[in-house]
């Protein structure tokens, strides 16, 4: 009996110490990656707003676990996700990413005009709850999504820059 009752105090003394290590992680993680591109805003924009032209150019989109069901305008609808265009503005897009399991999280395209080409920022944002499951889980979210988001903006400059 000793045994068992030590065993479930320490498990909540584990509990308790991840929980207050987690709590010094913070809440909100931004994965971000930036190219640039020799073309306009527009003929970017027109890329990255119409998520029909998504599957040309998001290497998310190209796994072999994701089965994609219905792709329109402002919305593709998978097995993993379904994302939304939330705003589409000249300089900018939007998108809210929906998993089955209820985890929502956004992701946005700034395009930035400078000197003979175009900045496209892509990034996501990731608001986390308290869990420390949650907290330690997005140590890797960069590790995780970054390299398919380098990959995808390198077609996408591909893309476009080959585009008449």
């Amino acid at each position: 009996m000793k045994f068992v009752k030590l065993a479930f105090i320490s498990i909540i003394v584990i509990f308790l110490v991840l929980t207050a290590i987690s709590l010094m992680l913070p809440s909100h993680v931004r994965v971000s990656r930036a190219i640039n591109i020799s073309a306009s805003v527009t003929s970017i924009h027109r890329y990255v707003s119409d998520l029909r032209q998504w599957q040309q150019w998001n290497v998310l989109l190209a796994d072999s676990s994701i089965s994609i069901t219905a792709v329109g305008h402002s919305n593709i609808n998978t097995n993993r996700f379904t994302i939304d265009v939330l705003v589409s503005k000249p300089d900018s897009v939007g998108t809210r990413w929906r998993q089955p399991n209820g985890k929502v999280f956004t992701g946005s395209f700034a395009l930035i005009p400078a000197q003979n080409v175009t900045i496209v920022q892509w990034y996501f944002d990731f608001n986390l709850r308290w869990y420390p499951w949650e907290k330690f889980g997005s140590i890797i979210y960069d590790e995780r999504m970054g390299p398919g988001m380098e990959n995808s903006l390198t077609q996408l400059k591909t893309l476009v820059e080959t585009s008449p």
